[in-house]
């Protein structure tokens, strides 16, 4: 169909020379119909996966308006600071607005604990707005990983060798909608030095294998609970992508193997070819069908109630009023219990809205006024103690403070992702 970017991004003009057909945002007469997906780059080059993620977006039959920001706290190594500043928002930015999906991309820091990453806590509280604000999300390599920690506490392995290649992939759920289209032992292009195994993916939890590799392991993994779809892999590639990576490394004097079926009987020489191309457009267009479905569920009437009481309306400089979302397993109990624990401790919502997912899982936000700051957190955490059924709780008051709280309810006892905080300053 077409992709509306702005008309200065570098993407914009790489992609109209290959044809394609790209719109600035003041060329779009469709209002409202473009699917609007928030990508969070993370990786090195990013004008370079600017042009990967448009192009197979812009390559399905839906109209797609991006929108490319990084956490507050993140600093680009390798991307100019000006590329960022011109055509990047901040989280805290765009963290109130509307999205259908959300990509989030690999990063090269998977050799590093998660909790040493410098943007770790920003990042699980992203994963926290993606599973109860955006229709439907899809991770990226490293991000896959990162997302199954913070969603099911699922480790990473390192592997001995750098996995590297183009391998084929068979396809464990061939019924699955995400997989039609796809032919058995679809190529994927793969480039990590971790692993997910399946051994260690939770049962009973909506998750299941799509795809995987005799060579390189679990390439596809769909968790309907999250509305997520974890790509361990990079179908978004180019055709030298790969080659690229292997001569850096070995300028750089990095250990790297050959990447296994790439290039033409194994010569670094030859050019290899995209044989990937048309199984990322199926997929990415699969995807889209899926993040179009849910918004015209939620247009519908079905999963979203409006505002309760008032809309929360701009907020006033200076004021001191905290907004707060809860996810709880008991749609029909959630809001009065949430209104009497609120209560209990000597306050009454502003506003308030919910929306329910599938039967089970239903979010409560609100807004409260007169609180901020420490003493927000402190009562998030009495209404979380207090609500049957809470699972997971994120706040953030009109100063920027706030973030992740409650990670899961296993955290308190021990047993699940540690409690933690995750604070970031206002933009």
């Amino acid at each position: 169909m077409a992709i509306i970017l702005p008309t200065d991004l570098p993407a914009a003009r790489r992609l109209r020379a290959e044809g394609v057909d790209v719109l600035a945002p003041n060329e779009d007469r469709t209002v409202g119909s473009a699917l609007r997906i928030a990508v969070l780059n993370l990786m090195p080059n990013k004008p370079d996966t600017e042009t990967q993620i448009c192009r197979v977006l812009a390559e399905t039959a839906y109209r797609v308006t991006p929108r490319f920001f990084v956490p507050d706290s993140y600093r680009s190594k390798t991307t100019p600071a000006d590329h960022i500043d011109a055509f990047y928002a901040r989280w805290s930015q765009i963290r109130d607005c509307e999205f259908d999906g959300l990509i989030v991309t690999g990063a090269p820091v998977e050799t590093l604990l998660f909790e040493d990453v410098t943007y770790w806590r920003e990042l699980c509280a992203i994963f926290d707005w993606a599973r109860t604000r955006i229709g439907e999300s899809f991770y990226i390599c490293w991000a896959a990983q990162a997302a199954l920690q913070f969603f099911h506490g699922v480790p990473k392995h390192e592997l001995p060798e750098k996995m590297f290649g183009v391998f084929p992939h068979r396809l464990v759920r061939p019924d699955a909608p995400l997989l039609r289209g796809l032919e058995e032992g679809f190529p994927i292009p793969v480039s990590r030095h971790t692993a997910v195994r399946e051994d260690d993916l939770p049962g009973g939890r909506g998750i299941e294998v799509l795809a995987a590799s005799a060579e390189s392991g679990l390439g596809l993994v769909r968790d309907r609970h999250n509305r997520a779809v974890y790509m361990f892999n990079h179908l978004e590639y180019d055709a030298d992508t790969l080659s690229r990576e292997y001569f850096r490394d070995l300028r750089e004097g990095r250990p790297v193997p050959l990447p296994r079926h790439y290039f033409p009987d194994d010569d670094p020489a030859r050019c290899p070819a995209q044989s990937w191309r048309g199984s990322a457009r199926i997929l990415f267009r699969n995807w889209l069908d899926e993040v179009w479905h849910h918004r015209a569920g939620r247009k519908n009437g079905h999963q979203a109630m409006d505002w309760l009481f008032c809309g929360p309306g701009p907020v006033p400089v200076g004021a001191s009023l905290t907004d707060m979302r809860l996810e709880v397993e008991e749609p029909l109990t959630a809001v009065p219990a949430v209104l009497r624990s609120l209560a209990s401790a000597g306050h009454a919502p502003t506003a308030l809205k919910t929306a329910k997912y599938g039967t089970a899982d239903c979010t409560v936000t609100l807004r409260v006024n007169g609180v901020g700051g420490p003493a927000a957190e402190a009562l998030l955490r009495h209404v979380f103690d207090t609500v049957p059924g809470a699972r997971r709780a994120t706040f953030r008051d009109s100063q920027g403070f706030g973030g992740l709280v409650v990670a899961s309810a296993a955290a308190r006892s021990g047993t699940g992702l540690p409690a933690a905080r995750a604070t970031n300053s206002a933009a």
